[in-house]
């Protein structure tokens, strides 16, 4: 499981970011692969249930190139 915070360009909240967790590392590749070649994307990711109440999986969905930067932390 991986934490994220997505700093998100004209994100209209008090803070510009958004706290995720997500299965896999995923994000982060598609994020580089943003970076380093310019595709730009609308993705989905599904959600990691972190309150283990079992009510069903989510999913995350995010335009790439309204980031604009992302901190990730591995759970260990």
């Amino acid at each position: 499981m991986v934490y994220y915070t997505i700093y998100v360009k004209n994100l209209h909240t008090n803070t510009g970011y958004i706290d995720v967790a997500l299965p896999e590392d995923q994000l982060l590749k598609d994020f580089i692969q943003l970076l380093d070649v310019g595709l730009r994307s609308h993705r989905t990711y599904p959600l990691v249930d972190v309150g283990g109440k079992g009510s069903g999986q989510g999913q995350f969905a995010i335009n790439l190139a309204d980031v604009a930067a992302i901190t990730a932390i591995p759970a260990s």
